[in-house]
C-alpha cells in the first residue's frame, strides 16, 4: 500500500546534456608483476591530466574499473567522492577493452566520445586541437590528438576515394621531428614510422590535409575522439574478452564504412605513458591547460552516412594504391 505522493514528482530539475564525454578503461590487476610496477602512479598522472584540461561544463568523464584491484578502486572511489569522474561504472570481472567501452559508449548521449586508455597524459589544449579539425572537416569521423601517419593507409578509403583525384591529399613534411620522436618513445617501437617498400618513411613525409585548417591523414585507437555514430555502428555482442582485431572491427572500421575520414592533430597534444613515468610527464605538466568553449561544439555539423558503395572505394583504394605506390 502506498500513502501519499512521491514527492520526487514535484521537482523541476533538468538533467546536464553535455557535449562530450571521455572514456577510460582501467585494468590494474592485482599482480607482482614488475610490468605493473608503476601502473597506479600512471593512471594517477592520466586522469589528473584529463581532470585539468577539459571544461567539466561541457565534458564528462566515465572512468571503467575493468576489475582492477583494491588499492586502484580506493583511488578511483577518491576521484569520484570529489566531484571529477561523472560516471563510475564497476565490473568485477575483466570484460576487456571493447566490451567495457562500448556498453558505455552505447549508452551515452553526447555527440562526441573520446576513448582513451588509461596511460595517456593529456597535454594543454588537446580538446581545442581535435574539434577545430571537426569543425574545419564535416567528413572527420575519428580525430586522434596525436599525429599518426604511419596510420594514413589504415581504413582510410572513403577520404582517399573523395579527396585523391581533386588534389585536396597533400604529401610533405609537416609533422616535426620532435613530434614524430615522441610518438615512437611513448609507444617504445622505434620502428613504427618505417617504411620498407616506399621511397620516404613516415618521418620524412605525410599525408595531410591543409584547407581550412591542417590535419594528419590517419588516427590511431589509443586515444581518438569519434562521432557518437562510429562507436554505434557495429551492434555486435563482443563475446569474446580479448581478440585480435576487435579493436579494429569496432573502433577502426566503422568510421570509413559510413564514408568519414580518419584524421589526427599535426602536433601532440597527448602522450602513451605506457607503463613507467619519464621526463615527458614533468615537461607537461608544469603547463596551464585551456578550456574548450561551449560555442566550439555548437557549429559542429551532423554528416550523413555516405551513399556511395563501400565496395567500389576498396576497389579503387587498392588500385589507387598500386598505381600511385602509396
Amino acid at each position: 500500500m502506498r500513502t501519499g505522493v512521491n514527492p520526487e514528482k514535484f521537482k523541476t530539475e533538468k538533467n546536464v546534456h553535455y557535449f562530450h564525454r571521455v572514456i577510460v578503461p582501467v585494468h590494474i590487476p592485482e599482480s607482482s608483476n614488475l610490468y605493473y610496477k608503476e601502473a597506479i602512479e600512471v593512471l594517477k598522472v592520466c586522469l589528473q591530466s584529463l581532470f585539468n584540461s577539459i571544461n567539466h561544463e561541457t565534458t564528462a568523464i566515465t572512468i571503467i574499473n575493468n576489475a582492477s584491484n583494491t588499492e586502484v578502486e580506493e583511488v578511483l572511489s577518491g576521484y569520484y567522492k570529489d566531484g571529477l569522474i561523472n560516471k563510475y561504472v564497476i565490473y568485477k570481472e575483466n570484460k576487456g577493452k571493447v566490451h567495457a567501452i562500448i556498453s558505455e559508449a552505447r549508452a551515452c548521449f553526447e555527440d562526441y566520445i573520446t576513448i582513451a586508455d588509461s596511460d595517456v597524459l593529456f597535454m594543454e589544449g588537446w580538446e581545442n586541437a581535435c574539434f577545430e579539425i571537426f569543425n574545419s572537416y564535416p567528413k572527420a569521423g575519428v580525430v586522434s590528438p596525436v599525429p599518426s601517419q604511419n596510420l594514413s593507409l589504415y581504413y582510410n578509403r572513403s577520404l582517399f576515394y573523395d579527396l585523391f583525384l581533386k588534389g585536396k591529399i597533400k604529401y610533405g613534411k609537416v609533422v616535426s621531428d620532435y613530434d614524430c620522436e615522441l610518438f615512437l618513445k611513448g609507444l617504445g617501437n622505434a620502428a613504427l614510422l618505417d617504411r620498407n617498400n616506399a621511397e620516404y618513411s613516415w618521418k620524412q613525409k605525410q599525408y595531410y590535409l591543409d584547407k581550412p585548417t591542417r590535419a594528419i591523414v590517419g588516427a590511431n585507437h589509443f586515444v581518438a575522439t569519434y562521432r557518437r555514430e562510429v562507436l554505434m555502428w557495429n551492434k555486435e555482442f563482443p563475446q569474446e574478452k580479448f581478440m585480435k582485431g576487435y579493436e579494429e572491427n569496432y573502433l577502426d572500421f566503422p568510421a570509413d564504412r559510413l564514408g568519414w575520414y580518419r584524421l589526427s592533430t599535426p602536433k601532440t597534444f597527448a602522450y602513451h605513458l605506457g607503463n613507467e613515468l619519464d621526463e615527458v610527464v614533468c615537461k607537461s605538466c608544469d603547463k596551464p591547460k585551456s578550456k574548450i568553449f561551449q560555442e566550439s561544439f555548437k557549429a559542429l555539423s551532423r554528416p550523413r552516412p555516405s551513399n556511395n558503395s563501400y565496395k567500389m572505394k576498396r576497389i579503387f583504394f587498392k588500385v589507387l594504391r598500386s598505381i600511385k605506390q602509396l
